[in-house]
């Protein structure tokens, strides 16, 4: 179990790093997948927001970094969820032809959250009680 654990952090972090830095300096030449209006128009208006791509990575590297470096483990895998969620959820519902990849990323942050569950039993506490 550990060495699954270390294989799915490590890819996954290497996945955010490097897709991350590759947004700032391109440096993978990759064709674009056809996307239909309504992916471009979804990406056009968070692109053109002038903050949210470069927010979010920002956050993919320095959550992937953190991944790699096996530090706040269990606090990155969180940050990563609503990212990858919408990884997932973009490329099956708007440009299926990414869904692969998608779908990797998403089993291996469910995966994740499966191993370091017993860091997340706090958080679901019905009536916590201040201290």
């Amino acid at each position: 179990m550990k060495i699954a654990v270390l294989i799915a952090r490590v890819l996954l972090g290497l996945i955010f790093v490097v897709f991350g830095a590759n947004y700032f300096h391109p440096f993978i030449t990759m064709a674009q997948p056809p996307m239909s209006d309504t992916a471009k128009a979804f990406s056009g208006g968070l692109y053109n927001s002038g903050y949210f791509f470069q927010y979010m990575k920002v956050l993919e590297i320095v959550s992937g970094l953190f991944l790699l470096i096996n530090r706040y483990t269990a606090l990155f895998i969180l940050v990563l969820a609503p990212i990858v969620l919408n990884i997932f959820l973009f490329h099956t519902i708007l440009v299926p032809s990414g869904m692969p990849l998608g779908t990797v990323i998403l089993l291996l942050e469910l995966f994740l959250i499966y191993a370091y569950r017993k860091y997340y039993a706090s958080i679901f506490t019905t009536t916590p009680v201040a201290g």
